[in-house]
């Protein structure tokens, strides 16, 4: 392991060994993003941050808009990617979602020792405690819980990552500085997210990824225009359909 990334000789006799896939990646998501809104606008498409949306107006089995606390907004067809948010607004057009928020701890710091910092990605297996390099940067996560919508957290959610991480890259970073982050990853019971139409012709669905949204982002977008375009997507969307969920009385 060493020899493939020398930041593991820090870590002594801690592993008996590894799995090496040489197929596995890591990336930063944020410089993703953006990248992609900067060439859309270029394509034409516009984006209205700070918008909230409030519901859908349906009329029949079509979506006629939706309402936003800047207006009512119209189009053609209407796609609902809003993560753990998306069954409230799947509500209003009377589709229920079977999602619920999976917490998740994520922290990061900068490098201050590069050579001592892991250049591959990984997971530690036995404590499922996750690391990719971001340039200066060390983005390391770890398991999540069952708590609600609750975003708050506290120092000792982090310990398992703190423990693991100052283990295995003692020296790497910037330990007492890491920034300390919660999530909510939309999480469906069976795991496939949810992709395709729903109850109305013209409401389409891309939600429900759990943790693998971006890891997802591409293939389910692809998926989804064919769907919309009336082409045969490229896999079965029949574990993707849209579920619904009965609610006990």
């Amino acid at each position: 392991m060493a020899k493939l990334d020398p930041a593991f000789a820090a870590a002594g006799e801690t592993f008996a060994g590894a799995i090496h896939v040489t197929s596995d990646a890591s990336g930063n998501s944020e410089l993703f993003t953006n990248e992609l809104a900067q060439r859309c606008g270029g394509l034409g498409v516009e984006f209205r941050l700070g918008v909230t949306a409030q519901g859908f107006v349906t009329d029949g089995d079509r979506v006629t808009g939706v309402r936003t606390d800047a207006g009512l907004l119209t189009a053609d067809n209407y796609v609902l990617a809003l993560g753990i948010q998306s069954p409230f607004l799947a509500r209003t057009a009377g589709q229920r979602l079977p999602m619920y928020p999976a917490k998740g701890y994520s922290l990061t710091a900068d490098v201050v020792d590069a050579d001592a910092t892991p250049a591959v990605g990984g997971v530690d297996e036995a404590t499922l405690v996750a690391w990719s390099r971001f340039g200066d940067q060390l983005r390391i996560s770890s398991t999540a819980e069952f708590a609600g919508f609750d975003r708050d957290w506290k120092y000792s959610d982090f310990s398992n990552i703190l423990k693991t991480g100052r283990e295995l890259f003692p020296t790497a970073v910037d330990w007492e500085r890491a920034r300390m982050r919660s999530c909510m990853r939309p999480m469906t019971p069976d795991g496939p997210p949810i992709e395709g139409r729903g109850k109305q012709r013209n409401l389409y669905y891309n939600t429900g990824h759990g943790h693998m949204g971006w890891t997802m982002a591409c293939g389910s977008s692809r998926i989804l225009a064919d769907v919309v375009a009336g082409r045969p997507p490229a896999l079965d969307t029949t574990p993707f359909q849209v579920r619904s969920h009965r609610v006990a009385a």
